[in-house]
């Protein structure tokens, strides 16, 4: 297997995670049950003044069940195809979200987020920043979607498909909104 084939399974891997996990948040922050039994406590937990470590217990069990389940996924598949990037792809991505997952949350302080006065993202393509993910955190229902881990892209594209996708939502579901940001 050629080192360009193991490198462009772990992209595709990675991109596939980054795309999954974006949708994943998307749909939990329109399914009010969902967000109610389980992301709102992320939420709560940096709205306020630091108080813990970065990364806690139940965080690290979050990425760590997902890490488990793609690299048994990706291995198993590493296996039938005989190219090892995909595994690779997997160990990397967990890597990538605990790294990540500090520098997007490195706001977090003695000072609540809101008091911060950080000012918020413009509509951008590029890497999600940790000032764009505080503003998530700040303002989870601002008509700039902020749900990408990585890339901006993503938000950019839910954005456009937002009227469309909500309606297969929980929450939109039980109604159809009159205008994109209705559901949010």
């Amino acid at each position: 297997m050629s080192l360009l084939a193991t490198f462009g399974a772990a992209a595709v891997f990675f991109f596939a995670a980054d795309l999954v996990y974006t949708l994943d948040h998307y749909f939990v922050h329109h399914d009010r049950e969902r967000y109610r039994t389980g992301h709102s406590r992320h939420h709560r937990r940096y709205n306020v003044p630091k108080d813990a470590p970065q990364l806690d217990d139940y965080e690290l069990s979050t990425y760590g069940t997902a890490a488990v389940m793609s690299f048994a996924g990706m291995s198993a598949l590493s296996l039938l195809t005989g190219n090892w990037g995909f595994a690779l792809g997997a160990a990397l991505k967990f890597v990538h979200s605990l790294v990540f997952h500090c520098y997007q949350h490195g706001w977090w302080s003695s000072v609540p987020l809101r008091k911060q006065g950080l000012p918020p993202p413009s509509r951008g393509w590029g890497l999600a920043t940790a000032r764009y993910h505080a503003h998530h955190h700040a303002y989870p229902n601002d008509a700039v979607f902020t749900y990408a881990e990585s890339w901006q892209g993503f938000d950019r594209i839910l954005e456009l498909v937002h009227p469309w996708l909500v309606r297969f939502t929980k929450d939109g579901r039980a109604r159809v909104p009159t205008s994109p940001d209705m559901a949010r």
